[in-house]
């Protein structure tokens, strides 16, 4: 019964082909929705960007932290058809317990920032519960329906630039439109995992108490996650700013980019599910270096040009912007082995008492320990170097030294998930099709990087993007053909499968 579920699912390849080519289509309205969020809110003020900023690190990094606790064994639970409509539940009552929380520390939000605006605050109550919900039944879905996730994320973005567009820029509600936008793209998001995917969503509250047991392995995971949004209040405290958190946060956006390559392994729980072969594997990691490839090209060619599209000021954190890009590559490549380990880790079955000795178990705690060094060392320095006389000339530098930390904590979670999955599975490590990939990439940008840049309006800034991303995109596949023997298996692939489909 399990080999013939199996051979009727679509293989991993196929699955992050979709997903990642629907993501990257729809690539151009998330950064759309971004530059309009940010210029308006910057023409505001710079503050008002931060503020947005501060409460949706706060929101984010903090109050929806059980909202991802429950979502790698709900994606594993999902991906074996157990029923999780209880553990659905279970997320829904752990977001009223956060929104009340969030309530009552608002207060304490507003001295801090210095940024009077307690309904702005208030408004971000509605992130809160529909990021529970999102994360939730985006999980069930990456379970058991991989490709729904891709079909789920094109309405969220669809659907927050077109609010987000009214909101802003015909109603003018400041912060709110922003959030409001969020809100109306999660809401589309949770209705479509809900009903296009097939994961089993009948109440079974004695497996949701048991999958809430085994969430508490995953905790010391966003533990780390809180550790390094502190980063945020610690500049803040430092500098009584959130100017510094504007820079850092514009970087971030930018570097965000390169999270979308993690789209092209969206399959991987479903497979592993079906078996821990470790050739699925080896074949996740050929596939994430040629997708993410694309996306370090992509900042390396036009990363300076969209930070000063955001705001011009903005292109001060050009060394933040390449610090998070790394980053960001390193937890995708990290989230491959993250994901391995613990979709083999027997401790994590409901039958099993001994999760806490798990492999799982011993990741996570290895991360928070590298989290918590990294961020004090870092934390003590902007105390030390932050200037309160000059928060202006003063933001990028404390920009880059918070990127250094979050990139600190990649690397170490990327050794020991490494170290863990290759014990686990023996797999052998594609040196060739994972560094040829990266390799060109940079080779495909450097040019760009060389040539003289003239930064000028909005829209003449879009062409040069748009012109530059396509040359470089020609010179990245051509030496990737020609190159990487992966890159030419997977288009033969492509030719095989549209032929077999006209027929």
């Amino acid at each position: 019964m399990e080999s013939k579920k199996a051979q009727n699912t679509p293989g991993l390849t196929r699955i992050g082909i979709f997903n990642l080519l629907i993501k990257t289509a729809v690539m151009p309205f998330s950064f759309l929705f971004s530059l309009l969020a940010v210029r308006y809110l910057s023409s505001i003020s710079i503050e008002t960007f931060g503020a947005w900023q501060y409460i949706f690190v706060l929101i984010t990094g903090y109050f929806t932290i059980p909202a991802d606790l429950f979502s790698a064994i709900t994606s594993r639970y999902s991906s074996e058809n157990k029923p999780v409509g209880g553990i659905i539940i279970l997320n829904g009552l752990a977001g009223a317990l956060s929104s009340i929380v969030y309530v009552f520390l608002i207060p304490y939000f507003i001295s801090a920032s210095h940024y009077y605006e307690p309904l702005y605050f208030l408004a971000g109550l509605f992130l809160i519960v529909l990021i529970y919900l999102s994360r939730i039944t985006g999980s069930t879905s990456l379970g058991r329906s991989p490709r729904v996730i891709a079909i789920s994320a094109m309405a969220f973005q669809l659907i927050r630039l077109s609010s987000g567009i009214i909101l802003m820029f015909l109603l003018h509600l400041s912060i709110i439109a922003v959030i409001f936008a969020y809100s109306l793209g999660y809401l589309a998001q949770i209705i479509i995992n809900m009903f296009l995917s097939k994961a089993n969503l009948k109440v079974d509250f004695k497996l949701a108490i048991i999958a809430a047991r085994k969430s508490l392995v995953f905790i010391m995971n966003y533990v780390q996650l809180i550790i390094e949004a502190t980063l945020v209040w610690v500049v803040v405290e430092a500098v009584h700013s959130t100017e510094p958190v504007s820079y850092f946060e514009s970087a971030l956006i930018i570097a965000n980019i390169i999270i979308w390559s993690q789209a092209s392994v969206d399959g991987l729980i479903l497979k592993l599910h079906e078996n821990k072969d470790a050739k699925i594997v080896e074949t996740a990691l050929k596939l994430f270096a040629i997708s993410s490839g694309i996306f370090i090209m992509l900042i390396i060619v036009d990363g300076d040009k969209l930070l000063y599209v955001l705001r011009p000021e903005y292109i001060d954190s050009i060394f933040a912007l390449y610090v998070l890009s790394i980053s960001n590559f390193l937890r995708g490549l990290y989230s491959i082995f993250y994901k391995a380990i613990y979709m083999k880790d027997e401790s994590l079955s409901p039958e099993s008492v001994n999760e806490f000795k798990g492999n799982t178990a011993s990741l996570t705690v290895k991360n928070v320990i590298i989290s918590a060094i990294s961020v004090s060392i870092v934390s003590a320095l902007i105390f030390l170097l932050g200037d309160k006389g000059n928060v202006e000339k003063n933001s990028p530098f404390l920009a880059l030294l918070m990127s250094s930390a979050v990139l600190t904590n990649s690397i170490g979670m990327l050794f020991y998930s490494f170290k863990i999955s290759k014990r686990l599975y023996n797999f052998s490590m594609p040196t060739k099709e994972f560094l040829l990939p990266i390799l060109i990439s940079i080779i495909s940008g450097f040019p760009f990087i060389l040539a003289k840049t003239e930064y000028g309006k909005t829209l003449y800034e879009l062409r040069i993007m748009t012109e530059e991303s396509i040359l470089g995109l020609t010179i990245y596949v051509i030496l990737n053909l020609v190159l990487n023997p992966y890159a030419k298996q997977l288009l033969k692939s492509g030719i095989s499968f549209l032929k077999n489909f006209k027929r």
